[in-house]
């Protein structure tokens, strides 16, 4: 049995899959079995992941008719039978040694959840955190913290964690799959190891998820953040607050996107959200939970909305904002695919 099981859904990304594969397989860890979950793929992503099956023993191919990136994952996850479990997308890289850092440290403290860090690379430019060197363990509760507050990436691609912990979690959804998952994950956790140095390449294509233009399945944003605020409170009530300001961050951002989208395309979304930034009107003008940006945004849309949606305007077009990709037509059709 390998020690690790890695964990890849593939839809349509014939043009990235021989990096990323080829990224994983130069790692200087090499105790681990690949999984490809090929997600009804309609291009030559199956063909290519077939190849390197064939080339290497450790690699499993698993062919499915399309259910999207939830789905994937948990075939995967169903068929792992490593110590660890990580996850990679078809599209991203990794560093040759970042399942080697997290493995060691994982099995140095006995940790449920391995962590690095990850930057975000776009065509235009690359976000990456400051990097620090040391390893720091965090208990239940105060890792649970960190992750609500960003601190540790929200993505479920940077980390690994122990099989048994892992499994007990299924993905669900199209959009904020990775912070419901990671959420229910974190709650369960009694322990998580960190270092805070760059090992995973998070890439946004023009194609990705991250800047597909606006339509009904972002909706599920704050449905999500809802639902982690409901966990919180039942099961680490000291949290509740993080995860609040969590809601409310989800909430704001999702009103920004239908109003640069058009508030009238959603009209009852968008009723939806004000109504419960209005039910948070306290909390964010009190709490040193919400940051200060979005006490201030939140401030100025309750002076004035039509001010508030000509600022975002103005902001998304001089930063190139990917709000401003997403919101470029006012359609409510989703987009299908995996």
């Amino acid at each position: 049995m390998a020690v690790l099981s890695i964990i890849i859904p593939v839809y349509n990304k014939e043009q990235y899959i021989n990096g990323c594969l080829t990224s994983i397989l130069n790692q200087t860890f090499t105790d681990f079995e690949l999984i490809l979950v090929n997600d009804g793929s309609t291009d030559g992503s199956e063909a290519a992941c077939r190849r390197f099956a064939e080339a290497d023993n450790r690699i499993t191919l698993i062919t499915k008719p399309n259910g999207g990136v939830s789905s994937a994952r948990n075939v995967g996850l169903s068929k792992a039978s490593g110590k660890y479990i990580g996850f990679i997308d078809s599209d991203d890289a990794i560093e040759p040694d970042m399942y080697e850092l997290l493995i060691r440290n994982a099995e140095q403290h006995q940790a449920d959840i391995s962590i690095c860090r990850l930057k975000t690379i776009f065509p235009d430019k690359t976000v990456a955190p400051a990097e620090q060197e040391g390893v720091e363990v965090f208990k239940h509760e105060q890792a649970l913290s960190l992750f609500l507050k960003g601190e540790l990436d929200m993505s479920a691609n940077n980390k690994i964690y122990k099989a048994e912990l892992a499994k007990q979690v299924q993905f669900s959804g199209h959009v904020y799959e990775d912070i419901l998952y990671l959420s229910k994950v974190f709650l369960k956790a009694k322990k998580s190891v960190f270092e805070n140095v760059v090992k995973y390449h998070y890439i946004v294509r023009d194609s990705s998820v991250s800047v597909k233009q606006f339509n009904a399945r972002y909706l599920e944003t704050i449905a999500v953040s809802a639902e982690i605020v409901e966990m919180v409170e039942a099961q680490v009530p000291n949290c509740l607050p993080k995860a609040q300001a969590f809601d409310v961050t989800a909430n704001l951002s999702l009103l920004n996107l239908l109003l640069l989208a058009g508030a009238d395309v959603y009209p009852q979304a968008y009723q939806q959200v004000i109504d419960k930034l209005k039910s948070y009107s306290q909390f964010i003008k009190n709490s040193p939970e919400v940051r200060k940006k979005h006490k201030m945004a939140y401030r100025l849309f309750v002076l004035s909305p039509w001010l508030y949606t000509k600022a975002m305007h103005v902001y998304s077009v001089l930063t190139g904002a990917e709000t401003t990709k997403r919101t470029k037509k006012k359609s409510p059709k989703a987009n299908g695919g995996g």
